[in-house]
């Protein structure tokens, strides 16, 4: 059992008691979703509504989730939870022949089987339902927004679908089914609410990354708004794109700058750093040097990019392979205090980093192409590596563009300096 067992301190007493004043009150205060499931099955088991097992799907805008599910069985503590990911064809299957899928094929916004007897649709997920027990299965479906008035061929991306499965002899009772029949439109919309902010989230973190996007949507809104934080600066562009993008069809150019970017910026998502922009065939990302450490921020930086240089020689690999057009890449690393936050103009903001490291990261990139190197580091890096340095060597000093001084570079070994 999760929050759901008592009112909570300083409750509104103008929204009612019992099933569904709870509803309403924890759709306002908001919370996670498995509290909020939980608690409505608990409260229909103590209205006496003998639930065995409750299913709620929710559709949802997310980069690799069509949607998710929570799952309240009897015998559980809390909820499970289960997502769905795009483009699953064993996920897709399993629904092609589920009563959810009929439901919308035929358009029917409820559904109702007694599983004590034959049931005039057999699908395959009653013979489970039977082995557990179940003798009566109750589906109810809901579009939002402009889906509410019809929920025929899809609810693609906003509807909710709840079902409930009951063991007692005889099935759900009439009583019982006016219950659920009141309470379910509350829950239709506490379930929206919650599956809104969740998605809310999810855009943030998808256009801004993970932690941009949380800074946002806590309220870090206004243009301006910055934070001077200490970060590794990891600087990446692709070289032979303009030529590219020039002589190749345009869906091509795209699928292999996706494949390509990803190379560069999964790594840096896998070892907690922070892909604040794409730009064109570019990406700039920081590690902060707060949050995991002077060292070890480094140590993450410098790993992922030989990451990235490997997957980008592999994908050359394979693209020689198949004849195909390959491209490089120049990285830099670099460290230095930059400021973290808010530039633009009003009604249209950029989450970034701004500040003279910044642009060093950028010189340093524009000199690997000069120097015949995919991977340059500064001298402040490199001090700063702490022994998580990986082999990098120096290689002498050197002028770059804007930058009075001559700066001291490394690199990896040249046997290990692949990325084409």
């Amino acid at each position: 059992m999760t929050d759901a067992d008592s009112r909570p301190a300083g409750a509104d007493p103008t929204l009612g008691g019992g099933l569904n004043g709870w509803l309403v009150e924890r759709g306002l205060r908001g919370g996670d979703m498995a509290g909020l499931v939980d608690g409505y099955c608990a409260r229909l088991v103590d209205a006496g509504v003998p639930i065995l097992r409750l299913f709620a799907g929710v559709q949802t805008l997310h980069p690799l989730y069509d949607g998710f599910s929570y799952i309240w069985r009897r015998e559980d503590d809390v909820p499970t939870r289960e997502t769905y990911l795009r483009n699953r064809q064993d996920q897709n299957a399993e629904y092609l022949v589920s009563p959810f899928h009929d439901m919308l094929l035929r358009g029917l916004p409820r559904l109702r089987q007694r599983l004590d007897g034959p049931a005039e649709r057999e699908f395959a997920i009653y013979s489970d339902f039977r082995a557990a027990g179940a003798t009566d299965y109750y589906v109810r479906l809901v579009g939002f927004g402009s889906h509410y008035d019809n929920v025929g061929g899809g609810l693609e991306g906003d509807g909710l679908i709840v079902s409930w499965l009951t063991d007692r002899v005889g099935g759900f009772s009439d009583e019982q089914l006016a219950l659920i029949d009141a309470s379910y439109p509350i829950f239709a919309l506490a379930m929206r609410a919650e599956a809104t902010n969740e998605t809310a989230h999810s855009i943030a973190a998808t256009y801004l990354g993970s932690d941009p996007g949380q800074r946002v949507f806590d309220g870090a809104i206004d243009r301006g708004a910055v934070s001077r934080i200490r970060a590794v600066i990891y600087f990446a562009d692709l070289r032979g794109f303009t030529r590219l993008s020039q002589e190749l069809p345009a869906r091509e150019v795209v699928h292999m700058l996706n494949d390509y970017l990803d190379c560069l910026a999964r790594p840096v998502l896998d070892a907690g750093g922070e892909v604040l922009k794409f730009m064109g065939d570019g990406v700039l990302a920081v590690f902060d040097i707060d949050q995991h450490g002077t060292g070890a921020a480094c140590g993450r930086a410098l790993q992922a990019a030989r990451a990235a240089l490997a997957g980008i020689d592999d994908i050359n690999r394979r693209r020689r392979r198949d004849g195909r057009p390959e491209m490089e890449t120049d990285l830099a690393l670099h460290l230095g205090d930059v400021m973290y936050g808010n530039v633009g103009v009003e009604g249209r903001l950029d989450f970034t980093v701004i500040g003279q490291a910044v642009n060093e990261a950028s010189r340093i990139e524009g000199a690997c192409h000069q120097l015949n190197r995919h991977l340059l580091a500064s001298e402040a890096f490199f001090r700063a590596c702490d022994g998580h340095d990986g082999s990098l060597v120096s290689l002498g000093r050197h002028r770059l563009r804007d930058i009075a001084d001559p700066q001291e570079l490394f690199g990896l070994p040249a046997e290990l300096d692949a990325a084409g």
